[in-house]
């Protein structure tokens, strides 16, 4: 796609803004976008799911519990205001409480430790535990309590703290588990085939539980064995080893584990997940003893939370986790399922929601949707790529997201690509969406994965009239690094129907991970290719044919001299989008980690060194990001789509922001344009204009210029009629700078 910037300068407002002033964003959540059958999305720029864990946390301190979502996929963080009606399950995105919680990895659970009703952090860390406390008054913080929390782990003999290992891949059980009011912990040993039990001694030694004192009083909670064949556990184990001695076994693969009372015995039961296995198994404990140290393991069931075949089992493939809270406001806790697992798994539909229709220690579970918030959000399933296009050419810019996939075993790949378009149904001001296709232009039936005569995955598209016929065609990276190329047959001004014209387009190969953006980058008003790729370095094939026959040749496969890989990272997924900053050519891309790259000095510097902020206005929305720009309400302010990993899409409008005031207005009254709204064409009188090196530039929502012309006498002519509905920019420049005004095609 030819994306060039539109112009900052808002002659439409009749002003100009200071030379000091930069572009800036804020995320907004309040564009609507609708499902295919009409339904209003609740929380469509929340970002998507695929390996979550879900906490209640009081995040506006109104005395009701909210939800955090943590994403392993990533390290991403969601949160999510409960409007706190009974009975009901309402949510809503509140992405502004993010910047309150510091940097967590692994996985997160959030638990009240020291009593205080505040839900602290625990997070892994260095496969161990890190422990933010709430610190909350008046708005929500935490400060760091334990960088890494200890147990003695020989409370029989000579002390030995040491790290309480928890395994990056795992998930503890922390509660109280014994009944005296603190929270203990519950974790597979390093070799993984026995639960270790780590009591807090808060009340023991302090009578309150605001302290973090924890010793190993059981290597084999339970008396059980976890299996390795499948998800069970060899009950009633001898656990032969020394008690004073760590096991000796296979390495551990990863377990996820909580706890519950499922039959009001005040004893803790257990539920497992396993790595390999797509079930919980519910751990009977029937220790009814007042020590509850020991506990005993009799029962076990392989299809939990099935209560007898009253509701439907788990089942989400590989590696599930529970989470138990009060979901619906019934002052009863629900039970949510979710992948644990940070690939290859279910990345759509993936997060369970069972009602207990019961009580809190005696559940009975009614499994309720298996897109728990999900169908709330544009979620693609795994990495969101989105660009804008007008598809149906009506004026307006549609939202066209290429993903990596949706998981589906029935697939070669395990992985089903394609395009999802959302129809912009609103208007040039107000902008709103709905899901049209999910599978538009049919590419996921299409081999383009030629080697291995089957559909290629992780499709980022760009638009572009590629063959000068005056209708935006298509190129798709894929996983493979080639790109393809779709024609546009349907001639200006009619919705597009592309057709597959050359795959592996001009032998065009970047290695891996293609993502490729058409754009004019020497300027020099033929369509030119930048492509991000894998290693986070970006190629540049600059166009040296023709409008209609382009020729893509490779200039350099490290433009600018910058990437997106920090010193410790394997790859970059470098996303590439090159915009027109007033007249400066700036490029933001994504990266595999999250943040957006911003570089400068381009112009007249193709062979030479960009400028780089590599955190631009710290913003960050999940791993391997991919961004788009477009002015999609008509302010003249550039609005910023950013798709992640998790396979949602996160949207924040554009805004200036600037260390001065605004400068004066700027008296544009001696540029007329005439007839504005037009039908065919307009007249520009220019008044007393100095018109040395002056030029008209028309130029579409997209940033493309329509037309271009030098500017050599004060009344103009422009033939708008091949142009579809919708609104235009004329930007007129000269060696004073530049000025905007809004032309309106009827």
């Amino acid at each position: 796609m030819n994306r060039l910037f539109i112009p900052f300068l808002i002659g439409i407002l009749l002003f100009t803004i200071d030379a000091n002033a930069q572009l800036s964003f804020f995320r907004n959540s309040a564009i609507t976008v609708l499902k295919s059958n009409g339904d209003t999305l609740k929380n469509p720029w929340a970002g998507g799911f695929n390996s979550t864990q879900f906490s209640e946390i009081d995040l506006d301190l109104d005395g009701i519990n909210d939800l955090i979502s943590f994403d392993r996929t990533g390290n991403r963080l969601t949160t999510f205001i409960n409007n706190g009606q009974a009975n009901t399950v309402s949510y809503t995105h509140a992405p502004q409480y993010i910047q309150n919680f510091p940097k967590m990895t692994d996985w997160v659970l959030l638990r009240d430790y020291n009593c205080d009703g505040k839900m602290d952090i625990y997070t892994g860390f260095s496969g161990g535990i890190r422990i933010y406390k709430n610190t909350s008054a008046g708005s929500l913080s935490f400060s760091l309590q334990d960088s890494l929390l200890s147990s003695n782990y020989q409370p029989d003999s000579t002390p030995n703290f040491i790290p309480l290992f928890v395994s990056n891949a795992d998930l503890p059980a922390i509660d109280d588990i014994d009944g005296d009011g603190d929270l203990d912990i519950l974790t597979f040993s390093a070799a993984g085939s026995y639960v270790e039990y780590h009591k807090n001694l808060s009340i023991e030694n302090n009578s309150t539980c605001d302290s973090l004192s924890y010793e190993l009083r059981n290597r084999c909670w339970g008396f059980f064995k976890e299996n390795f064949s499948n998800n069970s556990v060899t009950l009633y184990d001898t656990c032969s080893f020394n008690n004073n001695n760590p096991e000796r076994g296979a390495q551990h693969a990863g377990s996820t584990l909580f706890t519950l009372d499922v039959d009001a015995n005040n004893s803790k039961e257990l539920v497992l997940g396993d790595a390999a296995f797509n079930n919980l198994t519910l751990l009977y404990n029937s220790d009814f003893s007042p020590n509850l140290d020991a506990s005993n393991i009799t029962g076990q069931d392989s299809i939990f939370p099935a209560n007898n075949l009253s509701t439907s089992a788990a089942d989400l493939y590989v590696f599930p986790a529970g989470f138990y809270f009060d979901v619906n406001n019934d002052n009863v806790k629900d039970l949510i399922v979710a992948t644990n697992f940070g690939g290859s798994c279910k990345n759509k539909e993936n997060i369970w929601f069972y009602e207990n229709n019961n009580a809190t220690n005696n559940p009975v579970f009614s499994f309720t949707t298996n897109a728990f918030l999900q169908e709330g959000m544009i979620e693609v399933g795994e990495g969101a790529y989105p660009t804008f296009f007008d598809y149906n050419a009506d004026g307006l810019l549609d939202i066209v997201i290429g993903n990596y996939g949706v998981f589906d075993t029935s697939s070669s790949t395990n992985y089903i690509s394609s395009l999802w378009l959302y129809e912009n149904i609103g208007t040039a001001i107000n902008p709103s969406f709905q899901l049209i296709d999910m599978d538009y232009a049919s590419i996921s039936t299409i081999n383009l994965d030629i080697a291995g005569s089957q559909p290629a995955v992780r499709l980022t598209p760009t638009f572009g009239d590629i063959d000068g016929d005056g209708d935006e065609d298509m190129l798709i990276g894929d996983f493979w690094g080639y790109l393809h190329y779709f024609e546009n047959t349907a001639g200006a001004g009619n919705p597009a129907n592309f057709v597959l014209n050359q795959p592996q387009y001009q032998g065009i190969d970047v290695g891996l991970f293609s993502s490729p953006q058409l754009i004019d980058l020497n300027k020099d008003l033929l369509l030119d290719l930048v492509i991000g790729k894998r290693d986070g370095f970006f190629s540049y094939y600059e166009n040296i044919g023709t409008s209609s026959i382009p020729n893509f040749s490779l200039i350099t496969s490290t433009l600018g001299n910058v990437h997106t890989k920090r010193f410790n990272e394997f790859n970059g997924n470098s996303m590439p989008f090159v915009y027109d900053d007033a007249g400066v050519y700036k490029m933001l891309a994504g990266a595999t980690n999250g943040y957006i790259y911003q570089f400068g000095n381009i112009d007249g510097n193709l062979t030479g060194t960009f400028s780089l902020d590599s955190s631009f206005q710290n913003i960050q929305d999940g791993s391997s990001t991919s961004v788009t720009l477009a002015d999609i309400n008509n302010d003249t302010y550039l609005d910023l789509l950013i798709g992640n990993y998790s396979g949602g899409v996160a949207y924040y409008q554009g805004d200036f922001s600037t260390s001065t005031n605004l400068s004066a207005p700027q008296d544009l009254s001696e540029i007329a344009i005439y007839p504005n709204p037009t039908e065919n064409s307009i007249t520009i009188t220019l008044g007393n204009k100095d018109l040395f090196d002056a030029t008209i530039e028309l130029i579409d929502l997209l940033g493309k210029t329509i037309h271009i012309q030098k500017v050599e006498k004060n009344n103009i002519i422009i033939n708008l009629e091949e142009l579809p509905q919708g609104v235009y920019l004329l930007k007129f420049s000269n060696s004073n700078g530049s000025e905007v005004k809004k032309i309106i095609k009827k």
